[in-house]
């Protein structure tokens, strides 16, 4: 009989700043109701972030940022809120790639990309609430079923996935900066 002997999680001390550490209470508020009534008080002070050294996590915050400049030159609110929240998901994506292999839980692997942040890098928690909130909004939007998403909405989601986008840069420039002094 063979054993599984699972690794185990690489975790470090570091946290994100306390301004970028979640969304908004204001962005909180404008969460659709069935969001808003799961996204839970959560303490900053107490989250980790696992960080793995990788130049892909770079290349999609690069891809992160044009998406938000092209939401910028969006006319019509939806389409604004649309290129915010596909920036939103390359910074996701630019998370997982610099959270250590073996992060987050191997059972039952989600495609769910807030779902994996959440695993892979607890310090995003409240992001990953966040984001998760506005699924079924980015969902309708893609597929064309009629949602009103307001200027005023869609202009706060955007701060919100450029403050978002800010904490993954240092997410991600902590662990080079680590490695710097470590050489």
């Amino acid at each position: 009989m063979s054993e599984h002997v699972k690794p185990d999680r690489v975790k470090c001390q570091r946290t994100l700043p306390a301004g970028l550490s979640s969304p908004s209470d204001a962005a909180i508020s404008r969460l659709p109701i069935s969001a808003r009534r799961s996204f839970g008080a959560t303490d900053a002070s107490h989250r980790t972030a696992q960080v793995g050294k990788s130049g892909v996590a770079w290349g999609l915050l690069r891809k992160a940022d044009a998406l938000l400049e092209e939401a910028i030159g969006a006319g019509d609110p939806a389409d604004r809120f649309r290129c915010a929240y596909l920036a939103a998901l390359r910074g996701a994506g630019a998370v997982l790639a610099a959270a250590p292999a073996g992060a987050g839980s191997k059972r039952k692997r989600s495609g769910n990309a807030w779902v994996l942040m959440d695993a892979a890098a607890p310090a995003f928690g409240a992001w990953s609430k966040f984001f998760a909130g506005w699924s079924a909004a980015r969902a309708a939007v893609e597929t064309g079923v009629s949602i009103v998403i307001t200027d005023s909405d869609s202009d706060a989601f955007f701060a919100e996935v450029g403050r978002f986008l800010t904490a993954v840069e240092d997410f991600i420039g902590q662990d080079a900066s680590e490695h710097l002094r470590a050489s």
